[in-house]
């Protein structure tokens, strides 16, 4: 029975690639007294050209704090169609990286030693959860969100039935947001990536939604969140 079912595992045909939700990996890093420009330098001059040759890394994107409760230096994400995306991205890179007599891991090593301290971590996108753009705005709320146990789908059904519709009638106010759960966290369930274009956009935005009518039941689940306000560097962007 058990060879049965491997021998169907193995022959049973992959899902198609649209239907793998996009994956985010978010690397945050916190570098040492008077190394960042060294550090977005080598990801500039050395990595954006390995990224930029490597189709399975979807897109690139480095951003700096604008406001956060938090110390930061740089957030880079990547994305990917799947995790099995980022298998075949890492493949790709290592091969880029021999060709161009060098390597990835010497590479982040060097990252590495200008850094105090990083943290990594990876999102599965849910379309469903995510409406418009973030990617062309001029600022991008990163929310973490922790729910209370047993809500996700409580959670899933406001942010989709509720949340989502009630943002999308906003207007200019956001470009649009992504959401999704964590695949990999420090504790957190949720995230959303908010889009906006000032400081005074997301203020409104805070004051409008608490006077909505499903606030309250958004509040009730959500035990803890953090926000932090980021500016894209539009020298750290691929594809």
């Amino acid at each position: 029975m058990t060879a049965c079912l491997l021998a169907w595992l193995a022959l049973a045909p992959l899902p198609p690639p649209q239907d793998v939700p996009e994956v985010r990996q978010l690397v945050t890093f916190k570098f040492s007294p008077g190394k960042s420009r060294e550090a977005v330098a080598l990801f500039r001059e050395e990595a954006l050209p390995l990224y930029q040759a490597t189709a399975p890394m979807l897109r690139f994107r480095g951003f700096r704090e604008a406001e956060s409760p938090e110390p930061l230096d740089l957030i880079v994400v990547s994305t990917f169609r799947g995790m099995a995306g980022m298998d075949a991205s890492n493949r790709t890179l290592r091969e880029r990286a021999e060709k161009a007599n060098t390597s990835m891991g010497e590479l982040y090593a060097r990252i590495g030693a200008l850094t105090e301290h990083h943290r990594d971590e990876f999102i599965e996108i849910d379309p469903e959860l995510s409406w418009g753009s973030t990617d062309t705005a001029p600022l991008v709320v990163l929310v973490s969100i922790r729910i209370a146990p047993g809500k996700s789908a409580s959670y899933e059904a406001l942010v989709r039935d509720r949340l989502v519709p009630w943002e999308k009638k906003l207007g200019s106010e956001l470009t649009g947001s992504d959401g999704g759960p964590f695949l990999l966290s420090s504790g957190w369930d949720y995230v959303r990536l908010i889009g906006i274009a000032t400081l005074g956009d997301w203020h409104r935005y805070i004051r409008d939604q608490r006077s909505q009518a499903f606030w309250n039941e958004l509040d009730g689940i959500t035990t803890q969140s953090k926000e932090i306000i980021l500016a894209p560097l539009p020298e750290l962007r691929v594809r």
